[in-house]
């Protein structure tokens, strides 16, 4: 089975914050990357993080399919997931929506990972 980085929740978080969001949506792209091995399978398109870029309601279409994954994911490995994508959205609306979904997301993947 394919096991994914563990990284620091408040780091990915702080990083971001200091690159003003660069470094999240690198986060966003590798993960994306690390589920899609772990699922072997391409349930979520990374690629979506670069073209949000230019169009930013796709990294909306990309977060929703970012938690179906994870859905599957915790499925897949015995790990309970709440799905988080309506309180990502509104979140976002006094913009710490991303913020929130990097803590979730990563302190999810970690014990997914850690659980290998």
């Amino acid at each position: 089975m394919y096991k994914g980085q563990v990284k620091d929740p408040v780091v990915v978080l702080l990083l971001t914050v200091v690159t003003c969001g660069i470094y999240g949506l690198v986060w966003l792209y590798d993960i994306g990357d690390q589920i899609n091995k772990a699922l072997d399978k391409e349930a979520v398109k990374p690629v979506y993080v670069l073209i949000s870029i230019l169009c930013f309601p796709i990294l909306y279409y990309y977060i929703y399919t970012l938690d179906l994954a994870l859905i599957e994911l915790g499925e897949s490995r015995e790990v309970p997931y709440t799905p988080n994508f309506v309180i990502w959205i509104i979140t976002m609306l006094f913009g710490v929506g991303l913020f929130i979904c990097e803590i979730q997301t990563q302190t999810f993947l970690n014990q997914v990972w850690e659980k290998e």
